[in-house]
């Protein structure tokens, strides 16, 4: 089963956009209405909305690679081509200078687009309730389903952007008119995760497994839940997340061999991911300018190494001991020496008659197993079950065929963080992680001092000279007052 993503955004995402900062004129109706009241009658209609908002969350995320910036580039995954002279501050040898990024504003330091797709799940859980069971044609069970979906991706974003943010503007409901928007302050982080968690709560009910890989289901749910309390530091919880999703034997470890059907989508081990691939009739979820970031000649034509991250340096410093998932991890440009990147390799030369032109057809893995069992084992080693984490690790580490780990204490809680960088490299996690689990300074000394630290400046700076013009009441990350 496979669901139309295109875009289908709603007229009141413009009061959202015109509150945060941003004026731009575009067109946010909905295909064939002009008003609220004619759109929200149906189930179909609620079905083209869910599809926006999930084509909302893609295009926020594609905005100048920033999933990729936001979780890897700031964990110092990868050494930077030539190319990418505008984004050499964001890394470990200018000590991750968040401050300097020039033609990224739009994107590193404005969080706009993300709160498009917060609107757009507004209006779905809003309007909703309204639309009788009869006019959905899968009946209660599709109105529930598609409700769930938009909690979940609003809990989503809303986590996600407090992880690269901190504090946000935390809005509960929709705004309709672009005239009449009041000047919000930003909440307190604990306030949006409670919120998040409530959504998620709600979601539960509302979902069943039975999704496809590139829709929320109650796994997905689960999962976030789980991510969000370990965010918090709550693990006990976090653990008790973590054994819902692991004792549904709903997903399963992909085996070493098939371990690039992760990415290439619908795995089994995937729980939730984003649809990027390529599709003849409608090519809107697909992309040669995303993915091919980690990619050179010879798995993109004439494509030289100016143009990717390599993964050169990451590949000596983590994956030191001999192991088979190193081979479908990485592989050597033609140059011979720059190392790849090969997660994302199904480069698709669709058009007969024009030969440059190419997408690269993979989804982009949101959460999967592998990282709810690594979650875990960081989990009870918190909770004082030092055993129980060896096994999940282990587990793990397995499935590359490395040898078990054996230590105990803080080499132990090491070893998760760094098998965590190397089973979630270049998937958008390892900086989240790095926070999360207390390690900047131990891995970063240089870059991140105490100060720092105090002052949370592993936050990105928001853009104030745009952002604050239409919102008086916004107030700059600590750290970047002095700094930006």
């Amino acid at each position: 089963m496979k669901r139309n993503t295109k875009k289908y955004l709603l007229i009141s995402l413009l009061a959202l956009t015109s509150m945060l900062g941003c004026k731009k004129e575009i067109n946010l109706e909905p295909e064939n209405a002009t008003y609220d009241q004619v759109f929200w009658v149906s189930g179909p209609n609620v079905e083209k909305a869910t599809a926006g908002a999930y084509s909302l969350l893609r295009d926020a995320f594609r905005a100048d690679r920033s999933y990729f910036i936001f979780g890897d580039l700031a964990a110092n995954n990868f050494k930077l081509g030539g190319d990418y002279w505008n984004y050499t501050a964001l890394v470990k040898d200018q000590n991750f200078n968040f401050n300097y990024a020039p033609y990224l504003e739009g994107s590193v330091y404005d969080w706009s687009r993300f709160y498009k797709v917060i609107n757009q799940c507004h209006l779905i859980i809003e309007n909703i309730k309204n639309i009788p069971d009869s006019k959905f044609t899968g009946g209660r069970a599709q109105k529930n389903r598609l409700e769930g979906e938009a909690r979940f991706l609003r809990a989503y974003t809303y986590f996600y952007i407090s992880r690269v943010w901190g504090d946000v503007i935390l809005t509960t409901e929709s705004f309709k008119d672009p005239l009449n928007i009041p000047a919000l302050p930003r909440t307190e982080e604990a306030k949006t995760l409670d919120f998040c968690l409530k959504d998620l709560s709600s979601a539960t009910a509302l979902l069943d497994y039975n999704q496809p890989k590139t829709h929320a289901s109650k796994g997905s749910v689960l999962s976030l839940t789980a991510n969000i309390y370990a965010w918090k530091h709550d693990y006990v919880k976090a653990q008790l997340y973590c054994d819902s999703v692991i004792t549904s034997n709903r997903y399963q470890l992909e085996t070493v061999a098939d371990y690039n059907k992760i990415w290439a989508g619908n795995s089994k081990e995937s729980i939730v991911e984003l649809n990027m691939l390529y599709d003849a009739v409608s090519s809107a979820e697909s992309s040669g300018g995303f993915f091919n970031v980690f990619l050179s000649d010879p798995f993109i034509k004439d494509r030289g190494t100016n143009s990717v991250w390599s993964a050169t340096d990451i590949a000596d410093e983590l994956f030191a001991d001999t192991e088979t998932r190193y081979d479908h991890t990485f592989a050597t440009a033609s140059d011979g020496n720059t190392v790849l990147l090969t997660k994302y390799l199904n480069v698709n030369y669709y058009d007969p008659n024009d030969a440059t032109k190419y997408v690269v057809s993979n989804n982009l893995v949101l959460e999967r197993l592998a990282d709810i069992y690594l979650l875990r084992a960081e989990a009870r080693f918190k909770n004082n079950n030092q055993a129980g984490a060896l096994t999940d690790l282990n587990f793990v580490r397995q499935r590359a065929q490395l040898a078990d780990f054996s230590g105990s204490g803080e080499d132990l809680f090491n070893e998760i963080l760094d098998e965590r960088r190397r089973e979630l490299l270049g998937e958008g996690y390892n900086a989240f992680d790095i926070i999360r689990m207390g390690k900047l300074q131990y891995l970063f000394p240089d870059a991140y001092t105490t100060p720092r630290i105090a002052q949370k400046g592993y936050y990105w700076p928001l853009n104030m000279r745009t952002l604050a013009k239409q919102n008086p009441l916004l107030t700059q990350n600590e750290w970047w007052k002095g700094h930006f």
